[in-house]
């Protein structure tokens, strides 16, 4: 069944992928999800990933600073690519050096339900029947111990994504603790 959405990616989807495999930066015209606001932004694309349903955009937010683009976060935003009310493909292009660059495979074992934002830990407490669920919905999740009533969980994880999931977990999630940190890992200011 097609999405609701009606919109033709085709074009836009080919059109991104050469500016991402070519490093070109891009301005957008993204039309947020709460509302009818669109906004600009200039941002640096990544990778192209489809996921639930939707192909999404990895870029880099730029800011501007005396005329030259900085990148605004040091992780990327995901934008929907349905929502990119418009685009122009920039003559200028950016660097990524080989060690920073995006990996698709373990973003996607980062992130739940393609809402981006900042490498934090989460720890919580399970006690649902399946712990192989959570394994499986969460890769990089670690048991740090387990007794009669659950298992306490630590998941390395991109965003809030994770908090929706925890959520529809109901009562079987407790004790959730999280830490930001920065993309190296480390203790980030919270």
């Amino acid at each position: 069944i097609e999405p609701h959405h009606g919109q033709p990616v085709l074009r836009g989807l080919w059109e991104l992928g050469q500016a991402v495999q070519q490093r070109q930066v891009l301005e957008l015209d993204y039309q947020r999800l709460r509302g009818a606001e669109t906004v600009r932004r200039t941002v640096e694309p990544v990778g192209i990933l489809f996921s639930e349903y939707y192909f999404y955009l990895n870029a880099y937010i730029t800011k501007e600073n005396d005329g030259k683009y900085t990148r605004k976060y040091d992780y990327p935003a995901i934008f929907r690519i349905d929502r990119i009310a418009d685009y122009k493909i920039m003559e200028q292009t950016f660097s990524l050096p080989y060690a920073s660059r995006f990996q698709e495979g373990e973003f996607r074992r980062r992130v739940q339900f393609m809402y981006g934002g900042r490498l934090q830990k989460s720890r919580f407490r399970y006690t649902g029947p399946s712990i192989e669920a959570v394994l499986d919905r969460l890769p990089t999740a670690e048991i740090l111990s387990q007794d009669d009533s659950g298992w306490t969980i630590s998941a390395e994880v991109f965003g809030k994504g994770i908090e929706m999931w925890m959520r529809s977990q109901g009562d079987y999630i407790q004790e959730i603790h999280e830490k930001e940190r920065d993309q190296h890992g480390k203790p980030g200011a919270n």
